[in-house]
């Protein structure tokens, strides 16, 4: 437990703090220093499974060492579609878009690859990696659901956003369709009944978070509404006096001079 402690968990809580510490302090060497210790925990996550090979926490290392590449891509494809339309800053060129859907199609296909070949993220027993399990669905269901409102919003506000959204509409479609062929095809290690049922639960997860999120928003805003009805009511102001009036008077004249 200790050397899981030393060699996992205190590099895992490094990478949050090394972020903070880069963005609150206005010194150089500081934001260095901090990208450095990030960078160093990310480090000894992912060396993990060799680290600490008896541990079951070496699992979140040991997906992570794989699912970094594809899922870069996608999240580097779908910001430059995003951003290669009609927008105010930030705006891309035409040959980025096109870049972005290559990166999101490299990635797509990357984890096609991984469900259903043999570079599927296997710990040392020979078993699937569990957290494989549940980030491919979630990961699936988000890229649709998300895509879809992305492409939704951009024609429902955005200004001469066609292009964008139908690029967007094409990535909620090539998602969902390799979850439905991951629902219904098996492979090498994984049976398609197996699939579903994790595809159920990522449902059930993803219901939850906004459900969740909701309360939490509702539960804010009636804060804030019970306290605001429980402050006195603002005492009305006099208005000013004819003394008042003629040093009011006298201040922009100095200021900006002219007749009374």
């Amino acid at each position: 437990m200790l050397k899981a402690a030393m060699l996992f968990w205190l590099p895992f809580a490094f990478i949050p703090f090394g972020i903070w510490v880069s963005q609150v302090k206005p010194s150089s060497v500081v934001n260095k220093l901090g990208y450095t210790i990030s960078i160093l925990g990310t480090a000894l996550v992912l060396a993990s499974p060799w680290t600490v090979p008896e541990s079951p926490s070496n699992a979140v290392g040991h997906l992570l060492g794989f699912i970094a590449g594809p899922t870069i891509l996608i999240l580097l494809g779908l910001f430059k579609i995003a951003y290669s339309g009609n927008v105010p800053v930030g705006k891309l060129s035409e040959g980025d878009r096109n870049i972005g859907v290559a990166l999101f199609l490299i990635g797509l296909l990357w984890l096609g690859l991984m469900h259903w070949w043999e570079i599927t993220p296997i710990m040392s027993d020979g078993e699937i990696n569990r957290y494989w399990l549940i980030f491919l669905p979630n990961l699936l269901i988000s890229l649709t659901g998300l895509s879809l409102a992305g492409g939704l919003a951009m024609l429902a506000f955005g200004d001469n956003r066609g292009s964008e959204s139908r690029y967007l509409f094409g990535m909620s479609l090539g998602a969902f369709l390799f979850l439905l062929c991951a629902m219904n095809i098996d492979s090498t290690n994984l049976s398609a009944i197996e699939f579903r049922e994790y595809v159920w639960l990522s449902i059930a997860d993803i219901i939850g978070i906004i459900i969740g999120s909701i309360l939490s928003i509702i539960s804010f805003a009636l804060v804030i509404f019970v306290y605001e009805r429980s402050l006195p009511k603002p005492e009305s102001i006099e208005p000013p006096n004819n003394h008042e009036l003629a040093q009011v008077t006298q201040v922009i004249k100095n200021n900006i001079g002219g007749d009374d």
